[in-house]
């Protein structure tokens, strides 16, 4: 029970214990558990004594499942020595200019709010949005009002990318450790690629009409080359661009055409760089020339089970070089946010039929086509013979006359 005094102007209230002063942002919330990704991602750069000092601001922490659904190349990019540029900008881009407590965010929609890596977040019916990142990125915002030293916490679904954060297919390789593949696509001149830029003018890729597309890059990382006579196709450049061609995939402008109606209600795939749906089956660089360019999605019914990615049609090799597991991917905020990396375990071998499966197949029709004319012809023959074949009579003769 709380004791109230008065004396003169003044009211007094007595309590039972002291009531301790705010912590820093940092430290109220220290003890979830399920904000330590985020948490951790701030203490692994110089930015922790940034955030707990900065006077009136507001904290937007993510959840440690908005790190998985950003998808593990890209988790693994902003926590690599390279990518701390651009951590420190998802970082900040959390940090809101000013306090908001829970009341000033309720049934607002529309709202811009400028934040401290210079972009800002858009609230829209109780969700946010990112200045940048892809099209479709939007996280919950739980509003939790934790008071701190500085101003007021809440928590996100998700993590956010802002605009100053460019994710290309070259930062999302060397994630996957890819630098072999990365190799190969500079030497195999498809660095274009790599930057998110157009092909060179007057190149054949740029008389195909692929200025603008997006690319999603199948990408086996270095240790999938141990066992692979790498110098053999590095010196044929011919055979290099072949290679390079099978895991290049050029991907559709618009995100939501390469997802079933299924997957965009269930927002299971939005942050892959192509739907992995069972039976999905997506043209590669490699495809206008090839009959087997085409790349095919395989998916178990047994959970855990990783998914495949093979060579359409490819038979006949007992899956050694034109199947791979998928290890991890990462969608690219460039271009739109169309494409990424996937990373396989393996490199795709583009795939030539043996002999027995490109000739086999046809010598087999023609035997069996030139067997069966000759049976008709043979049957026809038999019945033509059976029906023509005469049964002769004695001619008439004239019957001895008896002896009278």
């Amino acid at each position: 029970m709380i004791r109230v005094v008065e004396v003169n102007n003044t009211v007094i209230y007595f309590i039972t214990r002291p009531i301790p002063p705010p912590t820093d942002a940092l430290t109220s919330v220290l003890p979830k558990l399920k904000l330590s990704a985020f948490l951790a991602a701030i203490f692994s750069t110089s930015l922790a004594d940034v955030i707990k000092t900065t006077p009136r601001s507001t904290i937007l922490i993510p959840h440690n499942k908005g790190f998985e659904r950003l998808g593990m190349l890209i988790s693994d990019h902003l926590l690599s020595s390279t990518g701390r540029s651009d951590l420190t900008h998802v970082i900040m881009h959390h940090v809101i200019d000013g306090v908001y407590y829970a009341a000033s965010l309720t049934n607002v929609s529309g709202k811009s709010i400028p934040t401290d890596d210079g972009s800002d977040v858009r609230l829209v019916n109780g969700s946010l949005t990112a200045s940048g990142g892809w099209p479709d990125m939007t996280s919950d915002l739980h509003l939790k009002n934790v008071i701190t030293e500085t101003g007021v916490v809440h928590e996100l679904s998700d993590v956010l990318i802002p605009r100053t954060v460019e994710l290309n297919v070259g930062k999302l390789a060397r994630a996957a450790k890819g630098s072999l593949m990365t190799s190969m696509l500079v030497k195999a001149g498809f660095d274009w690629v790599l930057n998110a830029t157009a092909p060179p003018e007057g190149s054949r890729w740029a008389e195909m009409g692929l200025d603008g597309k997006g690319w999603t890059l199948l990408c086996p990382p270095d240790d999938a080359f141990k066992h692979v006579n790498t110098t053999e196709f590095l010196k044929d450049t011919e055979k290099l661009k072949e290679i390079v061609g099978q895991h290049l995939i050029p991907t559709p402008s618009s995100p939501s055409s390469i997802f079933t109606s299924a997957e965009r209600a269930k927002d299971v795939d939005s942050n892959r760089p192509i739907s992995l749906h069972n039976d999905a089956t997506y043209s590669t660089l490699l495809s206008p020339d090839n009959a087997y360019g085409d790349v095919v999605v395989r998916s178990s019914a047994i959970p855990g089970e990783p998914l495949l990615l093979g060579i359409k049609g490819a038979r006949g090799t007992s899956a050694q070089e034109d199947w791979a597991k998928v290890l991890s991917w990462g969608r690219a905020t460039t271009g739109d946010g169309v494409g990424g990396v996937i990373a396989i375990d393996r490199l795709l071998t583009p795939y030539r039929p043996p002999w027995l499966v490109e000739y086999g197949q046809p010598i087999g029709g023609g035997v069996f086509g030139l067997m069966f004319i000759g049976a008709f012809f043979w049957g026809v023959r038999w019945l033509w013979n059976k029906e023509v074949d005469a049964t002769f009579e004695p001619l008439d003769q004239a019957e001895p006359e008896e002896d009278q």
